[in-house]
């Protein structure tokens, strides 16, 4: 009986270690792509944003 308890104690332990750093790795991935996507949208002004801004300006002044 003693050896089922091991076996499940160390099981159990491995498991918790395995999904630990599978938790890090994934969240500090996650981090970096999000930081990246956010750089790529500050760097890139998108130009259909500029055009309805100018359509907004002519509508107003008509």
């Amino acid at each position: 009986m003693e050896g089922w308890i091991i076996f499940w104690g160390a099981l159990l332990l491995v498991t918790l270690i395995i999904y630990t750093f599978l938790v890090m790795y994934v969240a500090v991935g996650g981090v970096s792509d999000i930081r990246k996507m956010f750089k790529s949208l500050s760097e890139n002004e998108d130009p259909e944003d500029l055009d309805s801004q100018e359509l907004d300006e002519e509508s107003l002044e008509s």
